[in-house]
């Protein structure tokens, strides 16, 4: 099936803009990007008019938790947390307790639903059901990439904090999701929840049973508490505890590293590892400053993701920017090329490593994943400003996205879901987060 949108204004994700064009998608590829004038002029299968729209390509979160979805509103007592542990303690490890088959199909579903809403295409995982492990991965990919239709990749996040039993359903449930081939839609890691929650024997048995060519998603120094136990306990920072398990690959993220020291990021750029900032979240539970330079200028992979604190991508940038400018008093932090560099060049570098995709620009021949914006740029709008319009006119702003397409399948056309129904889907959702809310512990 081939789908024309013409009269459209287009920011390829890298170095150039085109007004006034028609973009032809050809099954889950892009097929051509032309002056209106110059499109063939054989009738593609179907027609859209981009009047007052803006294409880019589609956006990858490369850290989130689905499984939060249904906590919005969500109350627990007691609630006085006086560290970052405590936050999980009293919240987050409640949660996940609670959790069962159909809550976790559910947050999945409103999560992935809500971030297509905001332009996200691609969602990288990590996920806690300690009660309801096994073939939860299964329920995910299920849910995400064949009932929503976005790109994921998933992992079970392990940890001791349930008991053994749990920690070797987690190891299980991650090897055999592993197990499946990866495609263009599907990938998978081996989750860890944190340095701090499991043990050296448990790393020697994900380091026994992770593949050769699979990486561990892991939480790094989210708060100061993790690298304080990893060194009382271990004698160790928690980078070097990894990578004496031989855990930090290419294929290994590591999500906030808020404080690790200069040696340990030095060796996350020698083993190419990746890093994941969370601004929003970071300040949320007011565990620390991410030192956003010092990652780019190291040469590690670093990336963005929501902690499943929303999934508004480009809100989440905009915030990484002035959070840089506010905490160091410094206007030109967190500038315009080091966002563009997390966002629209690290994140889709990221999901190409665990899919068989090339993602994050539209241009002939590319995979079909591509957004529509509401956008009519009150000022002039070229490659070289395009980051600021996005900032500026819609992360601070509104971001309405009307049209969604993941290698080539609609998921939103003019701000309706194709394939599901909405209304159905966020009433069942408010049924199961009340009972979800009532087990919890």
């Amino acid at each position: 099936m081939t789908l024309r949108i013409d009269n459209l204004r287009v920011w390829d994700g890298r170095n150039a803009t085109f007004d006034d064009v028609s973009l032809v998608i050809d099954g889950d590829r892009i097929a051509q990007i032309a002056p209106h004038s110059r499109t063939p002029a054989t009738p593609a299968d179907e027609v859209l008019d981009g009047r007052g729209k803006l294409a880019l390509p589609g956006l990858v979160n490369a850290h989130t938790h689905l499984y939060s979805s249904l906590a919005r509103g969500m109350a627990v007592s007691p609630f006085d947390p006086g560290s970052f542990t405590q936050i999980l303690e009293q919240l987050w490890w409640k949660l996940d307790k609670a959790l069962d088959p159909e809550s976790v199909r559910t947050s999945a579903l409103i999560g992935a639903m809500e971030a297509a809403r905001c332009g996200v295409t691609t969602l990288i995982d990590h996920h806690a059901s300690p009660n309801a492990i096994p073939d939860s991965l299964d329920a995910l990919k299920e849910t995400v990439t064949e009932g929503v239709g976005l790109r994921g990749v998933f992992c079970y996040e392990l940890s001791d904090r349930d008991g053994l039993d749990r920690r070797d359903q987690g190891i299980r449930e991650n090897v055999r999701f592993l197990s499946q081939p990866t495609s263009s839609h599907i990938g998978a890691q081996f989750g860890i929840h944190a340095s701090f929650t499991v043990s050296d024997e448990t790393l020697e048995r994900v380091a026994d049973s992770i593949p050769e060519d699979a990486g561990v998603h892991i939480h790094v120094a989210e708060g100061p508490e993790d690298e304080v136990q990893c060194e009382a306990a271990h004698g160790e920072r928690i980078v070097h505890r990894l990578d004496r398990f031989g855990l930090l690959k290419p294929q290994s993220i590591l999500a906030h590293c808020l404080h690790i020291n200069d040696d340990e990021r030095a060796l996350l750029a020698e083993r190419d590892a990746i890093v994941v900032h969370n601004p929003r979240s970071n300040m949320n539970n007011a565990v620390g400053l991410f030192d956003m330079d010092a990652f780019l200028d190291a040469n590690v992979l670093t990336g963005l993701g929501t902690d499943g604190l929303g999934a508004n991508m480009l809100a989440e940038l905009f915030t990484a920017g002035i959070l840089q400018k506010h905490s160091r008093g410094n206007p030109l932090a967190g500038g315009f090329d080091a966002l563009y560099r997390l966002l629209f060049v690290n994140n889709p570098a990221i999901a190409s490593r665990f899919l068989n995709a090339d993602l994050g620009g539209l241009a002939e021949g590319s995979p079909a994943d591509v957004i529509l914006l509401d956008y009519a740029p009150p000022t002039p709008l070229d490659a070289g400003n395009a980051l600021g319009h996005l900032l500026f006119g819609t992360a601070v702003h509104s971001l309405c996205v009307t049209d969604s397409f993941v290698g080539g399948r609609p998921i939103l056309r003019n701000r309706a879901f194709v394939d599901l129904d909405e209304e159905a889907v966020y009433a069942r959702a408010r049924e199961c987060a009340a009972s979800l809310w009532k087990r919890l512990g």
